[in-house]
């Protein structure tokens, strides 16, 4: 079968690699559509700490087709979302869900046109949902796990900087958690057109328009209630918070390179008593975020698709922040 390796910076090889086997407990998945993350991206850049050669891709649904000892048939044929790591199944940090966080943690790379995984970590799709969304549900999940880090005020203000997925996503989740006013912050347009689309009742561009001023503007200058950081980068963190409001939230949900540090002053933090939240990885949301995929009106967001052939140009286009959700699709139907 084909798989894609990212071979460092942003180089590719399409290669030839042996078929997956669905061991004890275990499914073979066709996957049928894989999302580029944010993460990929800052990979390719030197922003993450994956090291190449590697498979990468760990938003992902596609169709069973094998299953191993142990494994009902009836899977096989399902339309499944994937959640693409699994721990060692015995750590504390699995007991607790937290997967991600697992030492022994097996990520599988969604950029190949078949994959193996445990029978555990595939999900049936809800009625109304079609493989291509449901590959959101992994981000989905991740948004979904940082907002339940803390309670959101019903009629809370929330200001999302970033609109990227993980920033429209958490904006939409934030309006279904209880936030009435959604405010979203986006240098493209097209990506401030989707906010209007999905509940924004203000968008901003900050190429255009000083953010703070407007966000003290809208709040009778006590700033939002929770604020959520959605692109990963340090400046912004700290931008964000000084628009959140005394006793608020400073959601982190854009992921920071490693080794980066916030000019933070301790004293502001102290004194406005500012709660700062935050999620590594999806937890114990990702069955719950499935659920909610078709309700949330998140089809629109996949902006572009490529095969697996083209994944160089893929990653370009979606590193040039050009639409929103970039998805590769493996699967030969």
């Amino acid at each position: 079968m084909k798989v894609a390796t990212w071979q460092g910076e942003n180089r590719f090889t399409i290669d030839q690699a042996p078929e997956p086997v669905a061991g004890p407990g275990q499914v073979v998945v066709a996957v049928h559509a894989a999302g580029i993350c944010g993460t990929d991206i800052h990979a390719t850049q030197g922003l993450f700490p994956w090291q190449p050669p590697l498979v990468l891709g760990h938003e992902y649904a596609g169709v069973v087709r094998e299953v191993g000892r142990g494994v009902s048939r009836t899977l096989v044929g399902r339309v499944v979302g994937c959640e693409p790591s699994y721990g060692c199944g015995a750590c504390a940090e699995c007991a607790a869900g937290r997967v991600s966080q697992c030492p022994k943690c097996v990520r599988v790379g969604g950029f190949a046109e078949r994959v193996a995984l445990p029978a555990r970590a595939v999900h049936a799709l809800p009625r109304g949902l079609d493989p291509i969304t449901a590959a959101m549900t992994e981000p989905t999940a991740c948004c979904l796990a940082g907002l339940e880090k803390f309670p959101m005020r019903r009629g809370a203000t929330v200001l999302v900087i970033g609109g990227g997925i993980m920033g429209l996503v958490t904006m939409v989740l934030a309006g279904r958690r209880g936030a009435r006013r959604l405010i979203l912050s986006d240098p493209i347009e097209e990506r401030r057109q989707m906010a209007r689309r999905l509940g924004a009742k203000v968008v901003v561009d900050p190429t255009r328009e000083n953010l703070r001023e407007r966000v003290m503007e809208l709040t009778d200058g006590r700033g939002a209630d929770v604020v959520c950081e959605a692109v990963g980068k340090p400046q912004l963190v700290a931008d964000a918070l000084t628009m959140t409001k005394p006793t608020g939230v400073l959601q982190l949900v854009g992921v920071n390179p490693k080794g980066s540090t916030l000019p933070l002053d301790l004293w502001d933090v102290h004194f406005r008593e500012i709660r700062i939240a935050s999620a590594f990885g999806r937890g114990t949301a990702y069955r719950r975020a499935l659920a909610l995929m078709p309700k949330l009106g998140l089809k629109g967001l996949v902006t572009a698709k490529f095969p697996l052939e083209r994944i160089g140009e893929a990653f370009a286009h979606a590193a040039a922040g050009h639409g929103v959700k970039t998805m590769i699709t493996p699967a030969k139907e």
